[in-house]
């Protein structure tokens, strides 16, 4: 409810009478018991709104806005507990309207508004009110041995992963507030950025659910070509957990089988960029300038590895890079380090996925798997029996996941999804096999619909990871839904290649930058102007052709000269401006790509090239002396003028 001086949040059940009052001057939130001020909310309301949670509060230039859940959708299940997909989001400024901006800091407002609502656009957010969606069943199970019931229910906030807790940044505001309150986890909703589905399968008589959940890092994240490798402490790109689980805990899940009723089998696999300073430098072509530095990434690797092992235990890094040409720096520098790693409990191998695997011959897989099924033998599944009434709460450890394995490639999208399923698959049987729902010799293969389910399953994570990291869906998606490789797969391919090709090079910068401002690696402040626009005269000439060719071709497409398409002289119209444009192309790209490919403007981009002013990319002097500034006039001598221009006659 929004009144002259203040925004007050009221939780519709669980807060105990508390409510949240925003001071809409100073954007100081506190914690208000209705009961004793009931003066306090009893003018009425400028305005109201209803949303289904809060993702938290952010300060832009005007004041505080608040990030309200305003569309929802069910997902799924795990045990009793409901999971929902966010789909729609409002970004709701709190600060008084008497608070505004003017100049350039009204264009930054506007700016950063228009990056949260592309970061908050995507539809790969999932909460749930009583179920900590960043945390494994793993996880949980230890922290329930560590933390009272109580405390775990009534805020789950404080016992989240910090890892995955994606809208922690966006939270801190609310978690500070309401640290002295008894009811503090009902205004702290923990979101993730990932995937989950939930699907109902019926084998042999029994039914359980099937549950696929991924969830991204928050602590190093961004685009593809504008987020790589490892940083100071560690932390990594496109780091995600994705777990498996089987649910006979689910509240439609049925069997003749007694003991299988409350039982939950989950397992772990990891993904992330290769732990050292590498970067792709963008220079608009299709192959980015690839960076390497390995004596910079010793401690980053270290961190990184062992955190993994004091969270996991024990790993196995499984590359998928290239073993020659452009990718093989980037395989000799993992071995290297792994190498040099002396720790009993981390392993590495290295596959090469697309020469393994050339020609279509997917099944070559199975080479890989061989290689790991010792530690997947060894590593096992979580397994645990709930308590029968409440099959979200305590119960007995069965066994646990004593190791995890972490597939990477360049993007850790592609091949490493295709890794992912197929390990997910071996373990799914065998699950299945030691739950007796399958006989010993039964494979998933003799399901069609359970196979069916979980490729396209697979295969739709894919697509969501690769969505929120490359802007596409994922590549090999064919293989992970059918089974095997086809032609009009790899057509695909080809043109979500190309797209991300396009993105990479001319969009990416703006998504960094919203990643950057919702993650709060970002924070804006008055007077810092980001987005100036500072393109040299070239650039902007540069820019000015693109849009007046485009306009060209399109003219000649819909009033062709001549009266048709294919007229000579439409002909040589349309050819003209092609060369036209291919000419721009060509003279950003050996010059110009430090200002007008989309680069990141909020965060420091270290690999950017260095931006060349006083007209340099034109070498002609007369137009330097036309246009430059009175400085570069004077510079400019009449002998370099003669030499671009020569006027005397040579004599024979």
């Amino acid at each position: 409810s929004f009144y002259p001086s203040t925004v007050t949040v009221e939780a519709s059940r669980g807060a105990g009478g508390e409510h949240l009052v925003i001071d809409r001057n100073s954007g100081k939130i506190t914690v208000v018991n209705t009961a004793n001020s009931a003066g306090a909310f009893a003018a009425a309301p400028q305005r109201t709104m209803s949303a289904h949670g809060i993702m938290g509060m952010i300060n832009l230039l005007r004041g505080p806005y608040l990030v309200l859940i305003t569309g929802r959708e069910v997902a799924g299940t795990i045990g009793s507990s409901t999971v929902y997909k966010v789909t729609e989001t409002r970004v709701v400024k709190v600060a008084a309207d008497s608070r505004v901006v003017s100049g350039t800091d009204a264009f930054d407002e506007s700016t950063y508004l228009r990056l949260m609502h592309k970061a908050l656009s995507v539809d790969s957010f999932f909460f749930s009110y009583d179920f900590d969606l960043t945390s494994s069943l793993e996880r949980q199970q230890q922290k329930r041995s560590d933390t009272p019931v109580c405390l775990a229910s009534s805020a789950m906030y404080k016992t989240a992963n910090d890892e995955f807790f994606f809208n922690k940044y966006l939270s801190e505001p609310l978690i500070e507030a309401v640290a002295d309150s008894s009811n503090a986890g009902v205004f702290v909703l923990p979101v993730i950025h990932g995937f989950f589905d939930c699907k109902h399968v019926i084998i042999k008589g029994t039914s359980f659910n099937y549950v696929l959940v991924t969830r991204r890092g928050r602590k190093r994240q961004g685009t593809r070509y504008f987020s790589r490798g490892a940083d100071e402490d560690g932390n990594v790109s496109n780091f995600a957990e994705t777990e498996q689980i089987v649910d006979f805990a689910a509240s439609n899940a049925a069997s003749i089988n007694r003991e299988l009723e409350g039982l939950q089998m989950s397992y772990v696999q990891l993904r992330g960029s290769i732990p050292i300073v590498w970067a792709q430098v963008i220079n608009m072509r299709y192959v980015p300038t690839l960076k390497v530095d390995i004596d910079a990434s010793r401690d980053r690797f270290n961190k990184h590895m062992n955190r993994i092992i004091s969270t996991y235990n024990e790993v196995v890094a499984v590359n998928l890079v290239n073993k020659v040409k452009y990718e093989k720096p980037m395989g000799d520098g993992f071995a290297q380090l792994s190498q040099e790693f002396n720790n009993p409990h981390y392993h590495y191998t290295h596959f090469d996925f697309h020469k393994e695997c050339s020609k279509m011959r997917w099944d070559r897989i199975s080479i890989l798997m061989d290689e790991l099924a010792e530690y997947n033998t060894r590593f096992g599944y979580f397994k645990v029996k709930r308590n029968k009434k409440d099959h979200n709460v305590g119960g007995e450890a069965l066994h646990l996941q004593t190791g995890v394995i972490r597939s990477n490639c360049m993007d850790c999208l592609d091949r490493t999804n295709v890794v992912q399923s197929e390990l997910a698959r071996v373990i799914l049987t065998r699950q299945l096999r030691e739950s007796g729902v399958f006989s010993s010799t039964d494979v998933i293969g003799n399901f069609p619909e359970m196979q069916s389910m979980m490729n396209n399953l697979w295969a739709d994570n894919a697509d969501a990871v690769s969505c929120a990291y490359s802007g596409t869906g994922a590549l090999k998606t064919d293989f992970t839904r059918t089974g095997k490789r086809t032609k009009l797969g790899a057509l695909q391919d080809g043109r979500n290649s190309v797209e991300r090709y396009f993105r990479g090079n001319f969009f990416d910068g703006d998504r960094q930058d919203a990643t950057d401002l919702l993650l709060g690696k970002f924070k804006p402040k008055s007077g810092m102007h980001p987005f100036a626009d500072n393109l040299s005269l070239e650039s902007k000439a540069l820019v000015g052709t693109v849009y007046i060719s485009i306009f060209m071709l399109i003219y000649a497409f819909f009033f062709p000269r001549g009266g048709h398409w294919f007229c000579t002289s439409n002909f040589l119209f349309v050819t003209s401006w092609v060369l036209v444009l291919a000419l721009v192309f060509w003279t950003v790209k050996d010059k110009h790509t430090g200002e007008l490919l989309n680069w990141p403007r909020l965060s420091a981009y270290q690999f950017r090239p260095v931006v060349l002013r006083a007209n340099s990319a034109i070498s002609l002097p007369l137009v330097d002396r036309l246009f430059s500034s009175a400085a570069t006039k004077a510079s400019l001598r009449n002998d370099d003028i003669k030499k671009a221009w020569p006027t005397d006659k040579k004599k024979a």
